[in-house]
């Protein structure tokens, strides 16, 4: 029971910690080919979302695999193909400090007594709105987890990586399809390594090897984690 408190008063330090670091940018469509929907804020409704427009972090937008699309804001540009699903709030960049909470936060959701609770504690100091299961007017047909999965990929591309490393752990606690995903596995131990997080990324591999039973995979990841090794005795100042 103590337990349980400790945790649900550290996921509270943490949304509010994120709630306060949030910043109400305004962003705009430059470039856009293809069918495009935006929902804004929480409204379950998605309208269609046209070149030349205005999005706020709140909104998410989704992309036809056929399309393209330039987004400008907040001093940067987020340029992707389509089959995507993006919240606009994943477009910034993060401290160490904030992307390691944030991480530890999704950690702690998985507890089962929080999962259970999690519904009470939702963050959206970096998401926006909480990823669901979608129900919404998009076409039916559409594996809405992989434009998720695929948003996570350009968002890695476009170097959020600290983003893009939260955005894959959140699907995958989120989407039981996505627990195993070994493309979100990777994108969350590169974007540590990107970030000379290499003790982090380490972890991360690790829990590939513990799950993983494709050898070909295995291998080049223990070869990954002894490179890690070697880049943080580097920095480390290890002789």
């Amino acid at each position: 029971m103590k337990q349980k408190i400790l945790i649900q008063l550290i996921l509270t330090l943490v949304i509010l910690t994120l709630s306060i670091s949030g910043e109400n940018y305004i962003y705009k469509v430059k470039k856009l080919n293809g069918e495009a929907l935006v929902r804004h804020g929480a409204k379950e409704k998605w309208v269609k979302l046209s070149y030349g427009d205005t999005l706020r972090p709140e909104d998410t937008f989704f992309l036809d695999k056929n399309g393209y699309i330039e987004i400008e804001g907040n001093k940067i540009l987020f340029k992707s193909d389509g089959g995507i699903i993006i919240n606009i709030s994943d477009l910034r960049r993060l401290t160490k400090e904030e992307l390691l909470l944030q991480l530890a936060f999704e950690e702690m959701k998985s507890v089962p007594d929080v999962k259970k609770d999690k519904s009470n504690a939702k963050s959206t100091g970096i998401y926006g709105t909480e990823i669901e299961k979608e129900k919404t007017n998009l076409k039916t047909g559409w594996n809405l987890t992989n434009y998720w999965v695929k948003g996570v990929s350009a968002l890695f591309e476009n170097g959020f990586y600290e983003t893009s490393a939260i955005r894959a752990r959140n699907l995958m606690l989120k989407f039981d399809e996505l627990k195993d995903n070994i493309e979100l596995k990777m994108i969350i131990a590169t974007s540590l390594e990107k970030l000379e997080l290499y003790g982090e990324a380490i972890s991360e591999l690790n829990k590939i090897l513990l799950s993983s039973k494709d050898k070909n995979l295995n291998a080049r990841v223990e070869q990954k984690i002894q490179e890690l090794k070697m880049k943080l005795a580097s920095l480390r100042g290890d002789k």
